[in-house]
């Protein structure tokens, strides 16, 4: 419920980060392709949302909760064009995310 929330929050300030220069993207470490894809039309949502549920990004980027290794924490990142990891905001809580605009701050802020 959480991140749908933030996923709605990110898909209204959609245009900010485009004019920035900045793509969104969502992953999911628990919902297959099929799930995202029909919530993503059912939501209007026009930016990516992966599948990882073999955990590869979410062990990439050491994000597997700890009380359930089936799973990610939840987490923002900012990755710049090179592919550099610019923020990290990892939140055990599952009923914290990020405001958008605290996101596109950050993304302002690698503009400088």
């Amino acid at each position: 419920m959480y991140c749908r929330t933030q996923l709605g929050e990110l898909q209204g300030n959609l245009q900010q980060f485009g004019a920035l220069g900045a793509e969104v993207w969502g992953v999911s470490s628990t919902d297959a392709t099929d799930r995202l894809a029909s919530y993503a039309k059912a939501k209007a949502l026009t930016f990516p949302l992966l599948s990882d549920t073999a955990l590869t990004l979410t062990r990439r980027y050491g994000l597997i909760n700890r009380s359930n290794g089936m799973m990610a924490d939840p987490a923002t990142i900012v990755i710049d064009r090179s592919g550099t990891v610019r923020f990290v905001r990892v939140d055990p809580d599952f009923k914290y995310r990020p405001p958008a605009q605290d996101i596109l701050n950050v993304v302002r802020d690698l503009k400088k």
